[in-house]
């Protein structure tokens, strides 16, 4: 599902030391992972490489078979948008719409994951409306302004929007970090049942070790850096 073999980044070719280097890392599909590390670990890197938002200055970044070093600029963005959920620390919805249009925004750069969504519903308002509500965002807030919903309301829609379509790939960074743990744990356990639905890989990014338990792997950024 995910291979890094012999990966090095730099933000300036001239720099001596690069940011990150990790010999070897595999992920299996539908493995749900909790990376974590402290800040300036890399975590943030990693996640680029793997989404493709950085290009890997040495060695190859494997997903689904296909080496992302290989593509150019614009063919790793249609591979992230075929491909990949992304749950952003902040959220990055749209305040000025709802949570049902903020979701299908998801299928809007990739004809692949529109098509997987209608598999399911007739609409993808109704595919919006069904992970809206299996995330535990009840109807009553489908159609509000995003920006009236509380944090954790936000969160489930930012959820939803990652998983619209059926990435094969699910990437959370940091989506927890306002929540208390009980909150935190039942927003984790939601994002286990529709990966587990659909059978993704889901990479939960933390600096949180407390939640390391919660996950059937944990990945040591330090330590995967210090085995070279």
């Amino acid at each position: 599902m995910i291979s890094l073999n012999n990966v090095t980044f730099k933000w300036h070719k001239n720099d001596k030391t690069p940011t990150l280097t990790i010999s070897k890392l595999n992920i299996e599909k539908g493995q749900h992972v909790f990376l974590h590390g402290p800040s300036g670990s890399g975590k943030s890197t990693l996640l680029a490489l793997l989404a493709g938002i950085n290009e890997a200055t040495s060695g190859n970044v494997t997903l689904l078979n296909q080496t992302l070093n290989t593509l150019s600029n614009t063919q790793r963005d249609v591979f992230r948008a075929d491909h990949i959920g992304i749950i952003f620390q902040n959220f990055n919805l749209l305040p000025y719409l709802s949570p049902i249009e903020n979701v299908i925004l998801g299928c809007q750069f990739s004809k692949k994951r529109q098509q997987k969504a209608l598999s399911h519903s007739a609409t993808l308002n109704n595919e919006a409306t069904r992970l809206l509500n299996s995330l535990g965002l009840t109807e009553q807030y489908h159609n509000k302004n995003v920006a009236e919903l509380s944090i954790g309301q936000q969160q489930r829609v930012a959820a939803a929007r990652a998983f619209i379509g059926n990435p094969e790939i699910i990437i959370a960074d940091e989506p927890t970090s306002a929540l208390d743990t009980q909150n935190r744990e039942s927003f984790i356990n939601l994002l286990f049942e529709q990966a587990s639905n659909t059978n993704s890989t889901l990479i939960f990014v933390s600096h949180d070790e407390n939640l390391k338990p919660l996950f059937n792997r944990s990945i040591d950024l330090v330590s995967l850096q210090e085995t070279l």
